[in-house]
């Protein structure tokens, strides 16, 4: 099997030590690089227009498996090799993985079994990818423009689909990305259009000519309405607490531009909400073949941008989280349940049953976390998660704070959502987006640029060119 060459090619910003090598074995190299980050793209791409993740799982597949063939194992295993906190987040889903599988988990069948499995395999081989592709330099320009120009193309589509080219459009309904699914739900919809929104201001605050400086603005801007004509109060948490964010590292003179765009929004969200209604209202007539006047709040109920939308996020119920988190405390009625917990692949109906519907998850991954690994998995994730914002800050400090944001919005919006940290597969599908991927890239880039010590054998320098 091919191994990793010790120089790469001209136009590579990496490279081991000591150096010499043939060219073609650059060159290969060179090929594998580009393949991983074409699968890396296609991943990311995935949670905004393809319509369903056995797509993007085939996508990644596809690369992996040429990637393999041209001898690049031994590059996905660079990062379990010279990144203590990757193997450690490996270690944590591997042995969570492991327990679900030869301890009981109540409820568990063959299929749960096979696709559990199965998404710790594409977590961690996307684990792989990302850490292998992140620590290029030029990585958060090729992965912010997939992440951006999707996410803002599919947004664009979506309201002229969904307000107005569309069968059943109505203006002012809550937006919903049509390419994923024919119309993915609002919560998901919205975490995934915030998470480009917060890369798109971050490139804005960067860039230092004028004309791009207006483009990724417009951009920034777009994604944030996006955001907020989902309604998602989830989504809107996460905005609103990593544009605070932006504040911390390097002080108000340099995050007050993004956060004063991010409130103007709002407001000129709030503003014209009573307009937006009384156009949805008009159309809903219309297409009823009714007076306007009949059209009243409570027919429209929750699927239009309401005339107030700050009132709607403040008095709008639960939606039955507070319940599901009380049944999930009730489930764990032994010591093994409060320790390890339930299992990885275990029933929903060992939570669930209580309810009076059914939820399918437990909307926040660290109430999840502590019902399929106990106190000893909701640990471990709480500091795999702290030891990898810790090293998100220092990037951040340095002046590349960019992965920083991104976890802390990914953290404020599983902290009331999302199925489950340790598997690619889940209902939301978002989760690997907002959680391990700020975090698994942060973590590259810091090793790259000299942070925490590697292992030996293989320590990675940085070349400027």
């Amino acid at each position: 099997m091919a191994e990793r060459p010790t120089v790469p090619a001209p136009d590579l910003t990496w490279r081991l030590t000591p150096a010499s090598v043939a060219p073609a074995a650059s060159v290969d190299y060179v090929l594998r690089l580009r393949l991983t980050a074409a699968s890396v793209i296609g991943l990311l791409l995935g949670y905004y227009a393809m319509h369903n993740q056995w797509i993007q799982v085939g996508w990644v597949g596809v690369f992996t498996v040429t990637v393999a063939g041209l001898g690049g194992v031994q590059d996905l295993l660079e990062g379990w090799k010279c990144d203590r906190w990757l193997r450690f987040a490996a270690a944590l889903i591997l042995a969570l993985a492991v327990r679900s599988s030869l301890i009981n988990s109540p409820g568990m069948t063959v299929e749960s079994f096979w696709r559990g499995w199965l998404g710790t395999f594409l977590l961690l081989l996307c684990h792989a990818q990302l850490w292998l592709v992140g620590r290029e330099p030029r990585s958060p320009k090729w992965l912010g423009l997939a992440v951006t120009l999707g996410a803002s193309l599919t947004a664009t589509g979506s309201l002229l689909i969904l307000y107005m080219l569309g069968n059943e459009a109505v203006f002012g309904a809550r937006l919903e990305n049509w390419f994923v699914y024919g119309g993915w739900n609002t919560v998901c919809t919205g975490m995934t259009f915030g998470f480009a929104a917060v890369w798109a201001g971050w490139n804005w605050s960067r860039e230092q000519s004028s004309t791009r400086r207006l483009t990724w603005q417009l951009v920034h801007v777009l994604l944030i309405f996006s955001t907020l004509l989902t309604m998602s109060r989830g989504a809107l948490l996460a905005l609103s607490i990593a544009h605070a964010a932006w504040l911390l590292p390097r002080g108000w003179r340099t995050g007050w531009r993004p956060a004063a765009v991010f409130l103007a929004c709002i407001l000129a969200f709030q503003f014209s909400a009573p307009l937006i209604t009384r156009l949805a209202a008009r159309q809903v007539a219309a297409k009823l073949d009714v007076a306007e006047s009949v059209v009243t709040p409570e027919m429209l109920s929750d699927g239009v941008i309401p005339a107030n939308p700050a009132a709607r996020v403040i008095t709008r119920a639960d939606n039955g989280r507070f319940a599901i988190y009380k049944a999930a405390l009730e489930s764990l009625t032994t010591w093994q349940d409060w320790i390890i917990g339930k299992g990885l692949w275990s029933a929903n109906d060992a939570w669930s049953c209580s309810l009076w519907w059914y939820p399918e998850h437990l909307h926040s991954i660290f109430v999840d976390a502590l019902v399929r690994g106990g106190i000893t998995g909701l640990g471990a994730l709480l500091f795999t998660i702290a030891w990898g914002l810790r090293r998100a800050w220092r990037l951040a400090v340095e002046g590349e704070g960019l992965w920083f944001l991104l976890a802390v919005f990914g953290l404020g919006g599983l902290l009331f959502d999302g199925d489950s940290a340790f598997s690619l597969l889940s209902i939301p599908r978002f989760e690997t987006l907002l959680l391990w991927v700020p975090l698994v890239i942060a973590s590259a880039r810091l090793q790259a640029s000299g942070g925490p010590p590697s292992t030996p054998a293989r320590t990675l320098t940085h070349q400027v060119t």
